[in-house]
């Protein structure tokens, strides 16, 4: 059985968390982004999979706004998005992100998925519900769509040293 949940809430385990939870990020510009819960891994209270949804608004997001949108990008992020970062799930809705590969499932194994820290997540979708790009610190596309590289990592195909985040 299922129990009811008021939202927003900010849980303090992801086994509180349900798929398809919505979690409104607000920019520094006071739009706002989405992320959406797509995948819960059995018996782990910290860790879940979030995906940025080509979303922003004026106001945080609801059902009906994200419905049948596709991810953007899929990352594992930690609860401190909540506990410490001070997001809340504001809705919930039916992921769209059919063909997508499963993390947690056996076909997934020698694989590779991104992981973002909780910091990390909140400052993507931050930057996505100001500018309507995502970027990411590494090499990658440049179509904003897709990771863009940051000019002040150095390429790593160049000698010298090399500073990374972690």
């Amino acid at each position: 059985m299922v129990t009811a949940r008021v939202l927003p809430c900010a849980p303090r385990s992801a086994t509180a968390l349900r798929i398809g939870d919505l979690i409104g990020v607000q920019g520094t510009t006071a739009r706002w982004a989405c992320l959406q819960v797509v995948e819960l891994m059995p018996r782990k209270r910290t860790s879940f999979i979030v995906a940025l949804l080509p979303w922003q608004g004026d106001s945080p997001p609801t059902a009906d706004a994200i419905r049948g949108l596709p991810p953007i990008e899929r990352a594992l992020t930690r609860i401190e998005v909540f506990t410490e970062g001070g997001l809340q799930v504001v809705d919930t809705v039916e992921p769209a992100d059919a063909g997508q590969e499963q993390w947690t499932g056996p076909s997934y194994v020698g694989k590779t998925t991104r992981v973002w820290g909780w910091t990390a997540t909140i400052r993507l979708a931050g930057e996505y519900a100001d500018t309507g790009l995502f970027r990411l610190r590494r090499a990658g596309s440049a179509d904003g769509h897709g990771p863009t590289p940051d000019p002040s990592t150095p390429d790593p195909s160049t000698s010298g040293p090399s500073t990374t985040d972690r």
